[in-house]
């Protein structure tokens, strides 16, 4: 990265690569993936949006807003977890829908016998029923 005639690209190359990896990662494990652009997630309040100029060198995030103060870089972290949420609710669905049945004559279901759908407890118990 020190040569100056190709440190952005290499730079650039880098993060993709990191970017790619991680998306892999996240299918395998069955969790969401959003890429958002972080452009001015640190001037950002996280609590109420107002945009605040700041130099880099200022290490915390003070809203002269509504008062909010936190570190710069959670302050942006907070951010980015807002705008990949919203993406994500903006027309995408849930890769897997959780369904919810009651017994048949009962409207109350103890927390012990909920399983979430695709969960390795419900796969597990398909499979040793499958085998018995």
């Amino acid at each position: 990265l020190e040569s100056p005639s190709n440190s952005r690209t290499t730079a650039s190359a880098a993060w993709r690569t990191f970017l790619r990896m991680l998306e892999y990662k996240c299918k395998r494990e069955g969790t969401h993936f959003v890429a958002v652009n972080p452009r001015g997630t640190t001037r950002e309040c996280a609590a109420c949006g107002v945009s605040t100029e700041k130099p880099l060198w200022v290490r915390e995030h003070s809203c002269p807003a509504c008062g909010f103060e936190t570190d710069r870089d959670a302050n942006a972290a907070w951010n980015i977890l807002s705008r990949g949420i919203e993406q994500v609710g903006a027309g995408r669905s849930e890769l897997t829908p959780v369904e919810t049945a009651l017994p048949t004559g009962t409207t109350t279901v103890s927390a012990k016998r909920v399983v979430e759908a695709g969960s390795p407890t419900l796969k597990e118990r398909a499979a040793s029923a499958a085998s018995e």
